[in-house]
């Protein structure tokens, strides 16, 4: 079998605040060779969807595959999100555009000439309300016989491959938790020097998310400080989640993301000061509440002394 013509085609819709578009990395796709398609959204000024832990409100792209016979879908490869401050909640998810790509197996043997991969898309998109999104969108792609070669698409798999974290590998990681502080210590490669740093914890009832975080260096170490989740029952027996750094050079921005996966230990850590690397909404609200209740205690005083 001869290589097709590459394949152009790709499925479209949306609502009014989010365009989405279902795309393929390749031109065509060969028996027994993995492949990637994703759901590339595009969202108007100042909404945005969410990442696979949303933070306080919110909720994750879902996907209902309708594949070829033979044919499996792996995870979504989710890139590092941002912080989406909104009053005295914060957000993790992403605004302007993302791709979401996931890893399609084809079997060892296709009988037809193409396959059609499709999917129902249900999303979240928020501003000032929240709307609920969907999609039934679905791509054909040709079966060759040769190694597959980019397609149009492909320079948007290399640009959300840029923004995945990365493995920790050269990284070393310690935990501790305790009733007033989350710890996670590290020690990043060589080279590697950054001004500041946020732990997307990718759990639920860890940290509470509009929380300022700290972050110091203490020698060769560097240490992130989290206040725990108010409705936590324990402290967290695992530390997981994206930590991201300001200031390290790379590609594509300004900023390093990794992986973390830690195992608290003792002793119990202790608060330190937040970092202002990472200015958010919730701190100016906490640091307006500090400041009210301060003039209430001067105005006690003054009333005192009359």
């Amino acid at each position: 079998m001869q290589s097709p013509a590459p394949c152009l085609a790709s499925a479209t819709g949306g609502t009014e605040n989010v365009d989405v578009a279902l795309i393929a990395e390749h031109a065509f796709v060969r028996a027994g060779d993995p492949f990637r398609v994703g759901l590339h959204m595009k969202m108007k000024r100042g909404w945005h969807t969410y990442w696979k832990q949303p933070g306080d409100a919110g909720l994750p792209l879902r996907i209902d595959w309708a594949l070829p016979p033979g044919f499996t879908a792996g995870p979504i490869e989710w890139p590092a999100p941002e912080r989406i401050p909104t009053g005295e909640l914060m957000s993790y998810g992403y605004e302007h555009e993302v791709l979401l790509a996931v890893v399609i197996t084809p079997p060892a043997r296709i009988e037809t000439d193409s396959v059609t991969v499709a999917g129902t898309f249900d999303w979240l998109e928020c501003k000032d309300v929240c709307l609920s999104g969907s999609a039934r969108l679905e791509i054909a792609l040709p079966v060759g016989s040769a190694p597959p070669r980019s397609g149009r698409s492909a320079r948007l798999f290399a640009e959300a491959r840029s923004r995945l974290p990365r493995a920790p590998r050269g990284w070393s990681f310690a935990a501790t938790a305790g009733p007033r502080a989350i710890e996670l210590s590290f020690r990043p490669p060589a080279g590697v020097t950054p001004r500041g740093g946020y732990l997307f914890v990718d759990q639920t009832l860890v940290a509470e998310h509009a929380a300022p975080q700290g972050f110091e260096r203490a020698g060769e170490r560097y240490r992130l400080t989290l206040t725990p989740a108010e409705n936590a029952a324990e402290p967290p027996k695992r530390i997981t989640g994206v930590l991201v750094l300001a200031g390290v050079p790379r590609s594509e921005g300004n900023a390093l993301a990794v992986n973390v996966d830690a195992i608290p230990g003792d002793p119990a850590p202790a608060p330190v000061q937040a970092t202002r690397s990472w200015p958010t909404g919730p701190l100016y609200a906490i640091v307006g509440v500090l400041l009210g209740l301060a003039l209430a205690v001067v105005l006690r005083r003054r009333a005192a002394r009359r």
